[in-house]
């Protein structure tokens, strides 16, 4: 048995050769019985080695993963014919990484292992077409003995849109009507009061008003951005006029309630080409996001600075140290620390940033530091996105 790394943050790195992984496949295809019920399934399946490489799939795993050859597929492991981005850059390939240890798809191969049948769900961050986006599946593993031999059936059924239509559901009910409660809640004061304080009150209104055209038009850009039908329009930014647009669009949040917002700029009024509604959609996800993980009396800091390696960077502090379960789960779809079905923020702002921006997003967590999000943009905008004609 060969291992192509004697190295792993959790599951075995071992691997048998491709020669040895055929001819395993040339006895279980010897069983016709086999072969039906793979096919039998209405979702892709596959039958996995004790090293967790394909030894068989079905019609319907072949038609949904792009391949060159008809046997790319074997000796290979899961997340490496989807084309997982953890499982590139593991030392020993998929489920060597740090972040296996959280992944459904990879626990529940372990469990089928030990003998228990089980099923979990998964997120997969990918690239294709240079494009980053994630795949989820509810997977369902199955421990068997064939030919004297113990493997893995596992059946993945595709739940992205069922996860999606959730997600968006649970964020928009949750978020919209919470603002909308506050729109409500100060026109009945409008009602009462007169003076000043009306004048305020209307500053107020004003402001749970922008917010919640955001919170609605958010969702339908992500929807959009999700489907590559999000249209980017280039325009020159002020970095000063972007900084002070995201602490308006919170001023008046909820979650801004007893938590100070700062914006620091060090870039000498630098001016910048991007999309200007992409741009602040992502700053204000991060922001939000700060808010919602920070305690009441902390401060919650925006910067912009330019880093050595060029381009222009914008930051999100707050003191707030992310612990390392999370970390691990960071950007996934549906993960969220927030409860079942809300995981769209850090999501949503990497979808945003590589996709639609051109850029990069990166995060820092330390016990001394507090957690910061960064993003690092192009100075003359993404080329490779489509640009919209005004």
């Amino acid at each position: 048995m060969a291992s192509s790394s004697d190295h792993t943050f959790f599951a075995s790195p071992e691997r048998e050769s491709a020669e040895e992984i055929r001819e395993r496949t040339r006895v279980l295809e010897q069983d016709p019985l086999l072969r039906e019920l793979l096919e039998a399934f209405p979702t892709m399946a596959v039958i996995l080695s004790k090293t967790r490489q394909i030894l068989m799939y079905n019609r319907a795993f072949d038609e949904a993963v792009p391949h060159s050859s008809d046997d790319l597929f074997l000796a290979m492991r899961l997340g490496e014919c989807v084309g997982c981005e953890v499982a590139v850059k593991a030392p020993g390939g998929c489920g060597t990484g740090k972040q296996c240890r959280m992944c459904g798809a990879v626990l529940a191969m372990l469990e089928a292992q030990d003998g228990r049948r089980n099923i979990r769900e998964c997120s997969i961050p990918v690239y294709s077409d240079d494009a980053f986006h994630a795949l989820e599946f509810r997977v369902a593993a199955v421990p068997m003995t064939i030919a004297g031999e113990d493997v893995t059936l596992l059946s993945l059924a595709d739940i992205s849109e069922e996860n999606r239509r959730k997600a968006l559901e649970r964020i928009f009910f949750h978020d919209v009507l919470n603002t909308a409660s506050g729109v409500r809640s100060i026109a009945d004061l409008l009602r009462l009061i007169k003076g000043p304080e009306r004048e305020e009150l209307v500053d107020d209104l004003d402001g749970l008003s922008d917010q919640l055209i955001e919170e609605i038009q958010s969702q339908r850009d992500i929807l959009a951005a999700e489907r590559g039908d999000l249209l980017t329009r280039q325009q020159e930014i002020s970095v000063i006029d972007m900084l002070e647009h995201v602490l308006a669009l919170y001023r008046f949040h909820l979650l801004g309630k007893d938590r100070e917002l700062r914006a620091v700029n060090r870039t000498d009024g630098l001016i910048f080409q991007s999309d200007a509604t992409i741009l602040a959609r992502v700053l204000g996800n991060l922001t939000k996001n700060a808010l919602e993980a920070s305690d009441p009396g902390d401060v919650i800091t925006l910067v912009c600075d330019v880093p050595d390696s060029g381009g222009i960077r914008f930051s999100v502090h707050n003191p707030v140290v992310i612990p390392e379960k999370v970390q691990l789960q960071l950007f996934r779809r549906s993960f969220s620390t927030k409860g079942g079905g809300r995981g769209l923020g850090t999501y949503s702002a990497r979808l945003l940033t590589e996709r639609y921006l051109g850029g990069e997003i990166d995060f820092m967590s330390s016990d001394e530091q507090g957690t910061t999000f960064s993003i690092v943009l192009p100075l003359r905008g993404n080329e490779r996105a489509d640009l919209e004609v005004s």
